[in-house]
């Protein structure tokens, strides 16, 4: 009776082992699947972070020529400063010349009425002639450089302050008030989307972003990753409505409240800058006039005194027609390139960048198959 007991016991001990070690085996699986999803995440998040490593070398790299480029265009606009008072100085000499001439004009028709040779004295006053045109040739052929030389100066100071522009809302994050972009793809629970633009569509770090369907404002977004064509946007914590998800192909358009303005917009004491205009306030600063007057340093010099006014060009005292002046060559376009750079190159054709990847970083494994 006893051994029956014994084995029945026994068989007992045995289908408890057997069924603990199934359970162990199955636990066993399900571990090894947490650790290949965890070694995935770590291989993808390594991944991401190199690529974040050389945005931000190319990010530094792209500062570091546009800082050249100002100083390049600096020295530029330094150069024809120097250029157009050479230039002033010719005119002064020419203009002088060009009085000295008028006054042997008028000693010569004084000898006319003196002396009684006429045909030699038309003969000196041809030749007299003869040299005030060359001289006026030579004075309208300055002018004309001169103008050259103003509106250079005048293309490459614009130049230098849309670059200088530029550069500082590139370092504030703000963006132009009619951006618009795309979302590329959406990662809503991970809290962060991609846009189909980068830095070369006007893309800026910590830019503060809005996702709009038709007039709603559906969420809002801080710009945390540039690259030249894609930029990954963070969902701003309580914007979005519960339930809600960003879908790709949502338009994405300028915050009405960028947060780099605001802050710009406030005194050291946290209050707000007074307005331009507002009682007790220093009046801004006037820009200088379009087409400013000849001489005028771009770098703020104050401009030498006026010439005294010179007799008018071709004017003849013997009453003759005074010629045409040629006609001034034509201004280059406001805002080109002073150094002719060529446009950024589009992105090749199916080349868009591969979004992020969307595993979970904190290895959080699938549910369990039934």
């Amino acid at each position: 009776m006893v051994w029956k007991i014994l084995s029945a016991l026994s068989a007992v001990c045995l289908g408890t082992a057997c069924y603990f070690a199934w359970a162990n085996q199955k636990l066993l699986v399900e571990e090894r699947k947490r650790e290949g999803f965890a070694n995935e995440n770590l291989a993808a998040m390594t991944a991401h972070i190199a690529k974040a490593e050389e945005a931000k070398k190319s990010r530094e790299t792209q500062r570091n020529m546009a800082n050249q480029e100002l100083e390049t265009t600096k020295t530029s606009v330094a150069d024809f400063a120097a250029k157009v008072q050479t230039a002033e100085q010719e005119l002064a000499a020419v203009k002088t010349n060009l009085e000295q001439t008028a006054k042997v004009v008028a000693q010569n028709q004084k000898l006319i009425d003196e002396a009684g040779d006429i045909k030699g004295l038309l003969a000196q006053i041809d030749a007299i002639k003869k040299e005030r045109a060359e001289a006026e040739s030579a004075l309208a052929n300055q002018t004309q450089h001169l103008a050259a030389a103003q509106e250079r100066i005048t293309s490459l100071t614009n130049a230098a302050k849309e670059a200088e522009e530029r550069e500082a809302r590139g370092r504030r994050g703000i963006v132009d008030d009619d951006f618009t972009a795309k979302v590329a793809y959406s990662y809503t629970d991970w809290g962060f989307v991609v846009l189909n633009k980068g830095n070369g569509g006007g893309v800026f770090a910590n830019a503060d972003l809005e996702v709009k369907r038709g007039k709603d404002v559906v969420a809002k977004l801080k710009v945390r990753d540039v690259e030249q064509n894609s930029s990954v946007a963070d969902l701003v914590k309580g914007s979005l409505a519960e339930g809600e998800h960003i879908r790709s192909g949502d338009l994405v358009v300028a915050a009405a409240e960028q947060s780099a303005k605001t802050a710009a917009t406030k005194t050291p004491d946290g209050a707000a800058a007074p307005a331009t205009g507002a009682p007790g306030a220093a009046p801004a600063a006037t820009p200088p006039a379009a087409g400013a007057a000849m001489g005028t340093d771009p770098f703020g010099a104050p401009a030498p005194a006026a010439a005294p006014a010179a007799p008018a060009m071709g004017a003849d005292p013997f009453g003759a027609p005074a010629a045409p002046a040629p006609a001034a060559p034509a201004a280059p376009a406001m805002g080109a390139d002073p150094f002719g750079t060529a446009p950024p190159a589009a992105p090749p054709a199916g080349g868009a960048t591969p979004p992020p990847s969307t595993a979970d970083p904190f290895g959080t494994a699938p549910p369990a198959a039934k």
